[in-house]
């Protein structure tokens, strides 16, 4: 599964693409607050989507991280026991509990609450000649818009390989 990065124009797609609505997940208009909408409304609208939800994140871990990168983008949290969005600041009540959101606490994985992370058994992991070569790792750093140079001048290039922060 793909991340949630923004392309160009503005317009994220929607984590939960492959469920209830179109298979790129473009919502149609530009805006955290669209994406937000159509979250709440075409995903977890219904109880019987809420389940199907919960049991996909609790169990594809592609799809944990899609749905908490966008989370973490939009400083939103899921509440796992009720599927219901929050802004981080805010906690979620339940009859019998308050639920917080809260940032690198052991008991809380991140972004979405409630829902432990599943392992990522489809990570293929491999070591060759002491590279260990990951395609999941792969992918999402070739995902991250930064700037590259593709080869470095001829008169830079003695400079270049005596600097202690390059990497080859």
């Amino acid at each position: 599964m793909t991340t949630s990065s923004t392309s160009s124009d503005g317009i994220w797609p929607c984590p939960f693409r492959r469920f209830h609505c179109y298979p790129d997940g473009v919502v149609g208009n530009k805006g955290i607050a669209r994406l937000i909408s159509h979250l709440k409304r075409l995903h977890l609208s219904t109880d019987e989507r809420k389940c199907v939800l919960r049991e996909a994140i609790s169990t594809d871990h592609g799809l944990y991280m899609a749905v908490e990168e966008t989370l973490k983008l939009f400083d939103q949290w899921l509440c796992g026991k009720c599927m219901t969005l929050h802004v981080v600041s805010r906690a979620c009540h339940h009859p019998d509990s308050l639920v917080h959101f809260a940032e690198g606490s052991n008991d809380m994985s991140g972004y979405i609450v409630g829902i432990s992370n599943p392992s990522n058994k489809e990570s293929e992991t491999k070591v060759t000649e002491g590279l260990v070569l990951d395609t999941e790792l792969l992918d999402r750093v070739f995902k991250v818009p930064i700037t590259t140079v593709k080869s470095i001048p001829h008169g830079c290039r003695l400079a270049f390989s005596q600097s202690p922060n390059h990497y080859c």
